[in-house]
């Protein structure tokens, strides 16, 4: 399937998850400092897939990046994704991993985002059959930004490497 990464649809998660490793990989390849994602428990997300580890590996050496994650739960992720998990021992200084309640985040807050600064924007807009759709446009990219700022900042840190105990 050729992906149009300049803006689209996309209807069904098999193909919301082919277009979120596409549009990753890249702003993964650009000269992007700060990819921000945001979703329910990012089990859909291809974040365990190797090629999208390999290049956020790539992508975190070069310096001063940030890869800003929020989700009200971290539980399902962490079962669904333990190759993303093992991999953050090495690349766990470029990750900001965060929880929010969504109370806090208002009734309007996006089942799924994507922003990239300086490059794309996607949002799902129905989750349980999966319809999303993404664009490079600057008012776009910028909204996601603001709304996931917003949402950020009434969250706290989340999904610990370790779990430190007595």
């Amino acid at each position: 399937m050729a992906i149009d990464l300049s803006g689209g649809r996309a209807e069904g998660w098999p193909e919301i998850t082919a277009v979120l490793e596409a549009l990753l990989l890249d702003a993964l390849a650009s000269d992007t400092r700060r990819i921000v994602a945001l979703d329910p428990d990012f089990c859909a997300w291809p974040l365990s897939h190797p090629p999208l580890l390999d290049a956020l590996r790539d992508w975190g050496r070069r310096g001063s990046r940030r890869l800003e994650l929020a989700a009200p739960s971290w539980e399902a992720c962490s079962r669904r994704h333990s190759r993303l998990h093992a991999w953050r021992k090495g690349f766990d200084h470029f990750l900001d991993i965060r929880e929010f309640h969504p109370q806090d985040a208002g009734m309007e807050w996006p089942t799924a985002l994507l922003a990239v600064q300086g490059g794309v924007s996607l949002r799902v807009i129905e989750l349980e059959h999966g319809r999303a759709r993404w664009s490079r446009h600057g008012p776009d990219r910028q909204a996601a930004l603001e709304l996931f700022d917003a949402i950020a900042q009434r969250s706290s840190p989340a999904w610990p490497l370790t779990t430190l105990g007595l």
